[in-house]
């Protein structure tokens, strides 16, 4: 054993371990830095994105910021907590100390690098408790990444300073160690433990506004939440620090005896949320497929942002109480003085649960406003549409009339201004009136109208009046066919501009980046970033890079969005043909994920919102606010699910939570030949958030692509799930053209749309049967009140429904022959033939049900 007061020893140990902490983790960086070409799942950078900043919005700042904070931080603590207990400590002590503290390290340098993220973007717009949460979460979740890859980073330092323990003993005398001086020993780290609860309380409401999809309902809410959490969270805390912990600190000053109380609570708090995770499978299911692993991260992340959450208290708590134990007689340090010393964590703990439990989504007010101001205003039988919010129920499309509105459509991309990787391929079908004759023969009554901000202001601040003129065509043919239109900013790859020059070489495992639509030239910034695609076409550096000079407003990008927003509303701002406006398809994540993605990604919407609402009330007495769709980043779509803008980032009353569910379908989980997110799970992940926001639900896209054989079942399971949760959504696509930049060049046909081609010459496909039938299958257009149930058949005309309310019930029914309708609680049923179809509909009063065979 060596001696205890061998301080060249310490040092030398203290040494070992810290090099060997910043040797694994700067080995950790380059290797998945370079590994993982979309910076999602690398230490925080990647090596495509540049090492040094190149501007002020570069995702080089991560790594002349985060990681020197990450590295230097972590190495820093391990030298002073190896210094302070060898030789004392073991191996696993070590191994312990060095998880522990990258994880605080990790959670630290991350709200470091975030708040200088917001300071490049500027505070302006940002809601202060909504942005707070949803960096505390953010920093949660890294937290969780330096958790997972701990152990090797841990084990490696504890394994180095075991042999650097073992080299010493050979090459020093031995002696017996001496016990030393305790010289943090008025440190009682014991009582800050009951701060957990508070932070608990803190990190479930964090949670809730950026990960409500991880997890279901539990009776008594919060409350019960936080006592789980909290209270097993204090137990694992109070038995780490008293068994071994403190143990390893009789040779600590006060000063490392508080960072291991800190690291400590972070520990605690993640082991406090596990339970808590079980609780919620066990009473809302585990979500099935590999879902699970995602939830038990997030909940982990939550534990760790407790933990942190707790720490900014308990610390200087902790050290008041040890001042205290020096100054004051000893008598007065126990019985009823050590009991008053847990009354604040406790009181605040109680206080923060009861104000949690209160909380409520900030889109929650209200009932759909000024739209409700239109009633009665109807074009070709469409009247306006609302948030319909009663009875305490999930709030609900409605329109004017009262009626929960479902919307089930199509998407159309013929006014979409795609790059052209073929001259010899036209990318789009023209758009007539012929199309929504055929589309009303479905049966669908909106089509989401994808529209390209580069054709609609080609040239700053000048829009192009011809392209509106076509915009206004496709909505006036869609209302002549009844059909409501979504009006959506559509892009891929945010720009047609952010393609390779020609000769562009990409590293291994990336390919040269073309671009298919969106912004126009002027709003395009890339800042100089690599045109490489690594794993699909989103993820390159150069179109990340653009998203975040847009979520910045770097030279104003972001504002001209938002005019051009307010410019199509000025245009719309009284037709009630239009159901909405969908401010940006599938985001990207952008350089920091979180930030971009999360906080001002909602900045940007709520930009937007202002603007369209401006736009509509200075129409005059016309104009009525319609509803605002508003999506996740676009790893929702690869992944099912993903961190969104705060609860709280707009109050308007109109939102409708609108996520693309392509769970099983084209999420890059099928591409490893695994499911993370099944069909069910994605839709209870987009419920659970939808839910939180106080908002509806509406998928703005879905389907499957390619042999038909082989996603037959899982279209029938998308539909049978839409109709039990009573939901509505649009299918991408109607039809693509064989030039269009996401067909495969070599492809034979059109694939991926209802309405489907040969290529390259396009002669007419007939579409499969089976989902010809099933996207054509009999709903309810209007219900008066609430749906209670909804049951379709996908493969026949068989259709049960049933709800509460009054007015007037109007259904979908397909096919030629004149279908059967009975139920209860309907007067004057009605049918009326139109193109492919039937209209049944009836008058409600109080609960009615409907059968349609």
């Amino acid at each position: 054993m060596l001696p205890a007061d061998d301080q060249r020893g310490r040092r030398r140990l203290a040494r070992t371990a810290s090099l060997t902490t910043a040797a694994v983790l700067a080995v950790l960086f380059a290797v998945l830095g370079y590994a993982d070409g979309t910076g999602l799942f690398a230490l925080e950078n990647w090596l495509d994105a540049g090492l040094v900043p190149g501007s002020a919005t570069s995702p080089a700042w991560a790594t002349v910021v985060f990681l020197p904070l990450l590295i230097g931080g972590s190495a820093m603590a391990v030298h002073r907590l190896v210094w302070a207990t060898a030789p004392r400590a073991t191996a696993r002590w070590v191994f312990g100390a060095v998880w522990s503290a990258l994880v605080l390290v990790a959670f630290l340098a991350k709200l470091a690098y975030s708040v200088l993220l917001l300071a490049i973007a500027g505070p302006g717009g940002l809601h202060m408790v909504p942005t707070v949460g949803s960096l505390l979460a953010e920093c949660g979740l890294t937290g969780v990444k330096y958790a997972v890859f701990g152990p090797l980073v841990a084990g490696l330092a504890a394994s180095a300073y075991r042999i650097a323990v073992w080299r010493l003993r050979g090459e020093r005398a031995t002696g017996e160690p001496d016990g030393g001086l305790d010289e943090g020993a008025g440190v009682d780290g014991i009582g800050g433990f009951a701060w957990l609860p508070a932070g608990a309380a803190v990190a479930l409401q964090a949670g809730t506004g950026a990960f409500a999809w991880a997890a279901g309902p539990i009776p008594g809410g919060s409350a019960v939440a936080i006592l789980v959490a909290g209270g097993v969270a204090v137990c694992a805390g109070a038995g780490l620090w008293r068994w071994v912990v403190s143990p390893g600190l009789t040779r600590a000053g006060s000063g490392l005896r508080l960072w291991s109380l800190a690291t400590t609570l972070t520990a605690a708090g993640a082991l406090g949320f596990a339970p808590l995770w079980v609780l919620d499978g066990c009473l809302n299911g585990f979500g099935g497929a590999l879902f699970p692993v995602a939830s038990v991260l997030v909940r982990v992340a939550e534990g760790v942002t407790a933990g942190v959450c707790a720490s900014v208290v308990a610390v200087p708590w902790a050290a008041e109480r040890a001042w205290r134990r020096r100054t004051e007689p000893s008598a007065e340090r126990r019985g009823l003085a050590r009991a008053v010393g847990w009354a604040p964590p406790v009181a605040i703990a109680v206080v923060l649960a009861l104000a949690v439990g209160t909380v409520s989504p900030a889109t929650a007010a209200g009932s759909g406003g000024p739209s409700q101001q239109a009633a009665g205003r109807a074009r070709k039988g469409l009247l306006p549409l609302t948030v319909l919010r009663r009875n305490g129920r999930p709030p609900v499309i409605g329109d004017s009339a009262g009626r929960q509105v479902l919307l089930r459509g199509v998407n159309v991309n013929q006014l979409i201004d795609y790059g052209q990787p073929d001259p010899a391929k036209g990318t789009v079908w023209p758009l007539k009136d012929s199309d929504y004759a055929l589309m009303a023969r479905y049966g669908f009554d909106v089509q989401r109208l994808a529209l390209s901000w580069s054709a609609l202001e080609p040239k700053r601040g000048v829009f192009d009046e011809a392209y509106l003129a076509r915009v206004r065509a496709a909505v006036d043919q869609a209302a002549a066919h009844g059909i409501h239109t979504v009006l959506d900013m559509h892009q891929d790859t945010f720009s047609k501009y952010v393609s390779a020059t020609p000769g562009t070489h990409c590293r291994p495992g990336a390919t040269p980046e073309f671009g298919n639509d969106g912004a126009p030239r002027w709003a395009t910034l890339t800042g100089g970033a690599q045109a490489c695609g690594f794993l699909g076409r989103d993820l390159a550096p150069n179109v990340q890079q653009a998203f975040t000079n847009l979520y910045d407003d770097t030279d104003g990008i972001g504002t001209e969005l938002a005019h051009a927003w307010g410019r199509l509303a000025a245009d719309f701002a009284d037709d009630p043909a239009v159901a909405g406006y969908d401010l940006l398809n599938e985001p990207g994540p952008g350089d920091a994920p979180g930030v971009t993605s999360s906080v001002l990604l909602g900045r940007l919407y709520q930009q937007a919102i202002s603007s369209i609402r401006k736009a509509e009330e200075s129409h005059g007495s016309g104009g009525f606010h319609h509803l605002v769709f508003f999506e996740p980043s676009i790893l929702w779509s690869g992944l099912g699910f993903d961190t969104t803008p705060p609860v709280g980032f707009a109050d308007d009353p109109l939102l409708v939570f609108s996520p693309h569910l392509y769970s099983e379908s084209i999420t890059m989980d099928q591409g490893l030949g695994i499911t993370l997110t099944s069909v069910e799970q994605g839709y209870t992940t987009a419920e659970r958030t939808a839910r939180a926001y106080g908002a509806p639900l509406w998928s703005g896209e879905w389907g499957w692509f390619g042999d038909p054989d082989d996603f037959r079942s899982r279209f029938d399971r998308f539909l049978e799930r839409q109709n039990t949760d009573l939901l509505g959504s649009a299918i991408w696509v109607w039809k693509k053209a064989c030039g269009d930049p996401q067909n495969d060049p070599a492809a034979t046909t059109s694939g991926g749309g209802v309405v489907l081609y040969t290529c390259p010459d396009g002669k007419p496909l007939r579409s499969p049967a089976f989902e010809t039938t099933a996207l054509s299958q009999a709903y309810p257009r209007s219900a008066p009140g609430h749906l209670s149930s909804l049951r379709s058949s996908a493969t026949r005309r068989d259709l049960r429904l049933s709800g509460s309310g009054e007015g007037t019930l109007d259904v979908w029914v397909p096919g030629p022959g004149r279908p059967e309708a009975t139920g209860s609680g309907l007067t004057g049923i009605r049918l009326t033939q139109q193109p492919g179809g039937w209209r049944v509909t009836a008058a409600t009063s109080g609960r009615y049900t409907l059968h349609v065979a």
